[in-house]
């Protein structure tokens, strides 16, 4: 079973002799989906293609990136012999794993969208593209440390903190000294205020406090970091 959007995955497909099954966005894909829509905060709408047929599938993960797993699950299920109508229902009744892109909506009506289960770099960027995409009346961005950066951290800090000035209205930030002047200068490039930049330091109080009594129904809050910051604490 290969993503067949990815090159280097599809050229897999001519060093085996087994029966290999594509999935992915591209209509050459044996499983693959179209039309997809955010359903926010609720999850994701889309087209699937598969076995000949089309179906309207809801699941309740957000962001086109999730749609991959989903696809490739429908290809590895029909492979073993499941029928369509039982694994469409079992993929709608699926919930995110906690700290893994979960949006939390709060009594008062703004979301949180809980990523702190660990932030490569590549999944710093991957938050941020779903969280432009998101409407909102505000969207703030509560960042930590990037786990394991390749490379200097300095550029790769002022590069998302660019990010977050084009795309966020307020960024509170939960880490050293040093990275949040990196952070900052960034931001400051991508358009967002020195006032609305905010160093907690290394207190999740700090940043609760911040944001308890300042959101409000529309409001989106990206909770991104290190799983040993523990910012699962702040949602």
């Amino acid at each position: 079973v290969l993503n067949g959007d990815d090159p280097n995955v599809l050229r897999m497909r001519g060093q085996t002799r087994a029966r290999s099954i594509t999935f992915g966005m591209g209509e050459a894909n044996d499983i693959r989906a179209s039309d997809i829509i955010h359903d926010w905060p609720t999850g994701t709408r889309l087209t699937l293609h598969a076995g000949g047929q089309m179906h309207s599938l809801r699941i309740k993960f957000v962001g086109r990136h999730m749609v991959y797993p989903i696809l490739a699950a429908v290809a590895v299920a029909l492979a073993e012999g499941s029928a369509l109508d039982q694994i469409i229902p079992a993929l709608e009744a699926l919930t995110p794993t906690p700290g893994r892109l979960q949006p939390i909506r709060l009594r008062n009506g703004a979301v949180l969208l809980r990523d702190d289960f660990k932030s490569p770099v590549d999944t710093v960027n991957v938050a941020l593209d779903l969280l432009s995409e998101i409407p909102a009346r505000r969207k703030i961005v509560v960042l930590g440390d990037v786990e394991e950066p390749p490379g200097s951290s300095s550029p790769i800090y002022k590069h998302i903190g660019e990010r977050i000035g084009a795309i966020a209205s307020r960024a509170v930030f939960i880490c050293g000294k040093r990275s949040f002047q990196s952070y900052m200068q960034g931001a400051r490039t991508g358009g967002l205020r020195g006032s609305e930049l905010i160093h907690a330091g290394r207190r999740i109080s700090k940043a609760v406090e911040l944001l308890r009594d300042d959101l409000e129904s529309g409001d989106v809050v990206l909770i991104k970091g290190r799983g040993s910051q523990r910012l699962d604490r702040v949602a």
